[in-house]
């Protein structure tokens, strides 16, 4: 796991030198801050590297890394799992390597193979940049499901990359603009999905492309993998079935605890990482594993993680986050996420990666299982075929005829109440007022996938109040959910792993592991086991046993089902209750009306206007409030006047201490 940077002058004039290139390792050193390294050639190609040492920790692992002939050149974030196996069949062919690390072997398998043949053999997270010294010729490639982050600019001369925005800031020409269309998408979705990024003119390498340049040419971008095959659904038993994805499983979890350095695994008591638990006891040593839960009780589901670890008998550490807890991490969130990023479940995703940074580098999160196998609650509120009988029946069409009549403000009130706004993710009140609202707003969407639709677009800012805001809000061509081929369930799915699995989850991780210096890694998202679950019928995904059907049918068979069996509840904080207390001040501060009318984006009136329900206990200006608040933190780290360098940006050479955030 490191941080890549680089830039390549096809012009022919050199716009950039090493001292650019320097600049922008430095800027991503937390990444890697165990080496670094920069080779240039001529002023045209600069390929710059921080390496986080965690396979082959000797200097047989320094990046950028040439191949014995000097033909190739590459830096490289991430892991190729399957790397042993790679690296004996090139034995075989006649290769030899004087390191155990999986860099050589990549670059022999180049070498041998060629960019593509080679890429479609890796198992594994990776974002790498190839100079062809005889072609003249830069490759940059990004995993199939995007585990690790590629941006890149272009200004039709120079294309310089990094693992971060903040790389890319780094090289002087670049004049950053916001690009008013990715605006829109964040205050629309929480987060700017690929290919788009903040800025114009930048933007992300698609998971699983691959991006060319030469001498004299422009980008060509082409895709090497999807997850959609021939679109046939495997024919075998249920059991057959189970058996098949336990031992896919097993061997996709045990490849990822491939380290030289110790390793954890990130528990929330929940299906996905009890999974990940119950597969990877089974090697000998009592896992590591590390939870977060919350002093409001309503919030808190340490104690789940703790029954998991009990039964398993792993080495488990708990923490409790409290609201002072997020005050010292939300000064510095613009820094951390260096492109506006909404989701608060970064907060808790930061300290639980601190609390296992105490004790390992690598640790496992068990992501993706939601997007495999059905598993987010908006599916069941979307898409079951209860809530389809029920809005045929008598008592469906008369309770949609009261929701289009009731008088919603006054609802919202008489059913959530004044004390269930600074808890309104568990207040019924909320939740009857919420599906009753829900009901009025779909009751002429003939299909689940019209209402998937609408619940995309509407849990933040959406349609005239996004256009108030900004003064207009184009959205991005990002495709509908009825795009995607197979049923509803399926596409759901489906757009769920291209936007909010790679736009939010994966970046969010990437980003707070990173910030501590160690290693993310998702084994769920082995591209084996994703093609395996998108093969399935979907009524094996999502069946008879909920959501996950066949993942706990696996589970089921090392873990006792009350263990496991409770509502879904995701891992956010307590905000609503936080902005009230400790955050209260960064409110104040960063949404002060003279200072919005200053930069010129949004619309002060708008802004206090959703301040001012907040304040009045309006449970749908939370989310509203909070996506205003984590722009501002970052506008104010990189487009404000000041653009002030975080605190922790002093901790590069100690970065698991972050001694400012205990």
């Amino acid at each position: 796991m490191c941080g890549i940077t680089g830039f390549f002058t096809a012009a022919g004039a050199p716009e950039l030198d090493a001292g650019s290139l320097a600049t922008a390792v430095e800027s991503i050193r937390r990444r890697g801050p165990d080496d670094e390294g920069m080779w240039t050639a001529n002023g045209e190609v600069g390929l710059g590297h921080a390496r986080l040492a965690i396979i082959d920790l000797t200097a047989h692992g320094h990046q950028p890394m040439r191949s014995r002939d000097g033909r190739l050149v590459m830096v490289y974030n991430g892991e190729v799992y399957n790397y042993a196996s790679i690296r004996e069949e090139l034995q075989g062919l006649g290769h030899s390597f004087v390191g155990t690390g999986d860099s050589e072997v990549i670059l022999a398998a180049f070498a041998q193979w060629g960019v593509r043949d080679a890429v479609k053999r890796f198992v594994g997270m990776f974002a790498i940049a190839l100079w062809e010294t005889r072609e003249g010729r830069l490759t940059l490639i990004r995993d199939r499901l995007g585990v690790k982050p590629l941006y890149f600019g272009w200004n039709g001369r120079t294309l310089w990359f990094g693992s971060e925005l903040k790389a890319l800031r780094a090289y002087p020409h670049w004049q950053p603009e916001i690009d008013t269309t990715a605006l829109a998408d964040f205050f629309r979705f929480s987060y700017i999905a690929e290919p788009l990024s903040i800025y114009k003119g930048v933007s992300k390498l698609m998971p699983g492309h691959i991006l060319e340049l030469e001498r004299g040419g422009r980008p060509c971008i082409e895709r090497y993998w999807s997850v959609v095959g021939d679109g046939r659904k495997l024919d075998a038993s249920e059991d057959e079935l189970s058996a098949r994805l336990e031992h896919l499983m097993s061997d996709a979890f045990n490849l990822r605890m491939i380290a030289d350095v110790p390793v954890g695994v990130f528990l929330s008591g929940g299906v996905d990482s009890s999974a990940l638990v119950a597969m990877l006891e089974r090697r000998g040593p009592a896992v590591k594993t590390f939870t977060i839960g919350f002093d409001d009780p309503r919030f808190n589901e340490a104690p789940y993680a703790e029954a998991i670890a009990r039964h398993f008998g792993t080495e488990h550490t708990t923490r409790i986050v409290s609201e002072s807890d997020a005050m010292r991490v939300l000064p510095d969130w613009g820094d951390l996420f260096d492109e506006p990023f909404g989701d608060d479940s970064g907060i808790p995703t930061l300290l639980v990666s601190r609390l296992a940074a105490e004790h390992v580098k690598v640790v496992l999160s068990a992501d993706g299982g939601d997007e495999l196998f059905g598993g987010y609650n908006s599916y069941s509120a979307v898409f079951s075929r209860q809530a389809a009988i029920e809005a045929r029946s008598p008592v469906g069409r008369i309770a949609r005829g009261i929701a289009a009549t009731l008088p919603w403000e006054h609802v919202d009130k008489v059913l959530a109440g004044r004390a269930a706004y600074a808890d309104p993710a568990h207040s019924l009140g909320r939740s009857v007022s919420l599906r009753l609202r829900f009901m009025r707003e779909v009751r002429g969407m003939s299909s689940p996938g019209d209402m998937f639709e609408h619940v995309l677009t509407s849990m933040y800012w959406h349609d005239g109040d996004l256009d108030r805001l900004l003064g207009r809000a184009t959205p991005s061509p990002r495709p509908t959910c009825g795009a995607y081929p197979g049923e509803v369930g399926e596409q759901m799915c489906r757009w769920d792993l291209d936007h909010y699995l790679v736009g939010d989850v994966l970046a969010k991780v990437d980003r707070t592991t990173m910030a501590l210096s160690i290693e993310g890694r998702e084994p769920l998202l082995d591209h084996r086991l994703v093609e395996f679950a998108f093969s399935l019928p979907y009524s094996l995904r999502r069946g008879a046993l909920g959501s996950k059907h066949l993942l706990r049918k696996v589970l089921y068979r090392h873990v006792p089902r009350e263990l496991i069996e409770r509502p879904k509840k995701g891992f956010s904080p307590p905000i609503a209750a936080w902005m009230r207390g400790a955050l209260k001040c960064l409110l104040d501060s960063h949404l002060d009306a003279g200072r919005i009318a200053m930069q010129g984006l949004l619309d002060p009136a708008v802004v206090q206007a959703v301040r001012r329900r907040f304040e009045a206990g309006d449970p749908y200006s939370v989310q509203r409030l909070w996506l205003l608040l984590a722009f501002q933190l970052w506008y104010a780290r990189w487009m404000g006047p000041s653009k002030s360098q975080p605190t922790w940006r002093a901790e590069v050479n100690a970065p698991a201490s972050l001694e400012h955030l205990a």
